[in-house]
């Protein structure tokens, strides 16, 4: 009985450690290759142009509208220019979700996973209750860390997929607005320059000033929507994960602890 015993606890501990190696070499370098999450990773360049394309149009249809003669579309020029700094810092989130993809990857199966193996290995000769809920939740832990950005960035491209029109048309409507102001924001002494702006001013100011705020509603929509896709939903995600696990892990999970040399001794 007590050589059964010994000859479980052997072969336990030689796969937690054969884990614990295929884990360090050979599966932590797999996931830091970028093809590993090559979808993920197209799913978050696409929302990175989409953003470089909103900044760059805000900015673009700020100084248009703010060339507008009078004061009436001044409030929404500002509004506009606001919109590259909330973008800019949507951009920062989604290259370090990018980044995250790897480093996450090789922390996990570099770091979390040999020392869960390294405890369930104390669990196996010492029968210690804190080793195997420490390596049980180390396992649990590492694992959702490491699927929180794909699965994040994959719920959020179903809500990103419904409104990328709406956010291509905000772009479209950023160009034309920018373009029929043009003639405001040149500096010429051409004739036809100075006949152009005259002609603009006495019959177009008011429908530049409307669509100017149909532009600037466009672009709070593609904001909400950037914000919802890029940092809402991947925050909802990973809080999920987080709740699975202390509920998994505040249930009792079946483990074989074998029983030490001296409890069978006394048997």
């Amino acid at each position: 009985m007590l050589d059964n015993i010994n000859y479980k606890k052997c072969l336990a501990i030689a796969v937690l450690v054969l884990l614990a190696v295929v884990s360090f070499f050979l599966i932590a370098d797999k996931v830091s290759q970028p093809d590993t999450f090559a979808g993920t990773s197209q799913s978050i360049d696409s929302k990175v142009e989409t953003v470089l394309k909103l900044t760059a149009t805000s900015s673009l249809a700020s100084v248009g509208v703010s060339a507008i003669p009078g004061d009436t579309a001044t409030p929404i020029a500002d509004k506009l220019a606001d919109f590259t700094e909330y973008f800019l810092l949507i951009l920062c989130i989604l290259y370090s979700e990018k980044y995250l993809l790897s480093i996450i990857g090789i922390g996990v199966f570099k770091v979390i996973i040999p020392l869960a193996c390294l405890a369930g290995i104390f669990t196996v000769v010492k029968g210690s209750e804190f080793a195997k809920k420490l390596a049980v939740k180390a396992v649990l832990v590492g694992l959702s860390i490491f699927i929180v950005i794909p699965a994040g960035v994959g719920v959020s491209d179903i809500v990103y997929s419904r409104y990328r029109d709406s956010i291509d048309t905000a772009i479209e409507s950023a160009e034309k607005l920018s373009d029929e102001t043009s003639a405001f924001t040149e500096n010429s002494d051409d004739a036809d320059v100075v006949s152009s702006i005259l002609t603009k001013i006495s019959e177009s100011v008011d429908s530049l000033t409307e669509k100017a705020s149909s532009v600037l509603y466009r672009f709070v929509e593609s904001l909400a929507v950037m914000i919802v896709t890029a940092c809402v939903i991947p925050l909802l995600v990973l809080i999920f994960f987080l709740w699975l696990v202390k509920l998994i892990t505040g249930r009792e999970i079946a483990v074989p602890i074998f029983p030490s040399k001296k409890k069978s001794a006394d048997h």
